[in-house]
């Protein structure tokens, strides 16, 4: 049995990348689209509005899962606030630089895992992706270097219900004039089955802060995924964040057809 996880690994992932339990054929291969809306102030008084839109292709073959999102992205807001969903980060003063509305391609990221044990319930999978730098950096779409990120997902199916954690370390790439650290991250979750195609659940995400002046990442997603039949399946969710570096709120839908 093959897991899937989303936005810490599309928004990472889903829209990044909500966690699914669900059975894959060898070879399979998986597109998804969808669009996530975020709000926060980040440390401003001022909100940005964040319009997320990926395409997201995933192939799985044996214990290998390989995956490539390429996003459409929009920002509204203050300047400093760059890129969008796992890959947000702030520059320098939130307030001191009025952008106005950048739209266009974001930051792509292609990734890869792989199942290294999978026993009596339990899953662990090793893997690693890199954030190209394809964003506008001049617009506020990308911070113009790459990211590379190494991480551990597990998880632990009990009849219906299923835990999952995840355990990573990300390489940050410098913007000029920046200098950020290479944060911890870590999310744990549950997910719970309610009849045979829908699965409910609840996941928290953490992050180091980057700079000495910035705040951890920390926020609460809610999520109900439904399989339509065995090519489509839809999943939606709300965020809520606390601190400085999440949304205040953040929403979101996706929907995935197998091949």
């Amino acid at each position: 049995m093959k897991h899937m996880r989303g936005r810490a690994a599309v928004v990472a992932g889903m829209l990044a990348a909500l966690p699914v339990t669900a059975v894959q054929a060898e070879g399979s291969f998986t597109l998804s689209s969808g669009l996530d809306f975020s709000s926060g102030k980040y440390g401003s008084t001022q909100k940005t509005d964040t319009v997320y839109v990926p395409v997201i292709g995933k192939y799985e073959t044996g214990d290998w899962t390989f995956k490539l999102t390429v996003p459409w992205v929009s920002i509204r807001g203050p300047g400093g606030v760059v890129g969008s969903g796992s890959d947000r980060v702030t520059i320098g003063s939130v307030s001191g630089n009025r952008r106005g509305t950048e739209s266009g391609l974001g930051d792509v990221v292609a990734g890869a895992s792989y199942t290294v044990f999978e026993s009596g319930g339990w899953v662990l999978d090793l893997g690693g992706k890199v954030k190209l730098p394809t964003g506008s950096e001049s617009r506020g779409l990308g911070t113009g270097k790459a990211d590379f990120t190494v991480q551990a997902d597990v998880y632990r199916s009990i009849g219906p219900a299923s835990l999952f954690g995840t355990l990573g370390y990300k390489r940050m790439g410098d913007p000029d004039g920046t200098d950020f650290r290479n944060p911890v991250f870590a999310s744990v979750g549950l997910a719970h089955r309610v009849g045979a195609t829908t699965t409910v659940g609840l996941s928290y995400d953490w992050r180091q802060r980057l700079r000495p002046t910035s705040d951890e990442i920390s926020e609460i997603t809610l999520f109900a995924s439904h399989r339509f039949s065995d090519q489509w399946k839809a999943q939606i969710y709300a965020v809520t964040g606390f601190s400085d570096a999440s949304p205040d709120w953040g929403s979101g839908i996706i929907v995935g057809r197998m091949f």
